[in-house]
């Protein structure tokens, strides 16, 4: 996977990569009143091309990297509390509560915000992702 970038900072040999976070939308922007966020990612990698700041640059990540990051952000998540959602219907209409649905969907929304935390947690190798700056793009692309 590659994207483009802008170099913010030099510190020695490593160059601080900015990427503007994309939504799933499309980025139709300014019809939309959503409220997503415009922040920007900043990662640290070599700068092998020599870039300066300000300049693009495009960087690449392999392809396992970005599954494993995307099963971290998403995946797990979505396993735990479709796992937690289940769970608790079955055990809840067992027992015959009044309302299991509504006990279950409580259990599933804490199972999320759960699992969310722990998979940062759980995500160890955030400093193993590898970056690697490909080229310099020049201003025009």
């Amino acid at each position: 996977m590659e994207e483009q970038g802008i170099i913010k900072r030099i510190d020695g040999d490593i160059a601080k990569v900015a990427f503007v976070k994309k939504g799933g939308c499309g980025g139709g922007c300014s019809s939309c009143k959503s409220g997503c966020p415009k922040d920007t990612i900043i990662v640290d990698l070599k700068n092998s091309e020599g870039a300066s700041v300000g300049e693009k640059v495009l960087v690449e990540m392999d392809s396992k990297t970005f599954k494993n990051m995307t099963f971290w952000a998403y995946g797990f998540p979505t396993i735990v509390t479709v796992i937690a959602l289940a769970l608790s219907i079955f055990i809840f209409s067992k027992m015959q509560l009044a309302n299991y649905e509504v006990y279950s969907i409580l259990v599933g929304l804490i199972a999320m915000m759960v699992s969310y935390k722990l998979s940062g947690k759980l995500n160890k190798h955030k400093d193993k992702y590898e970056f690697k700056m490909v080229k310099k793009l020049n201003s025009f692309q």
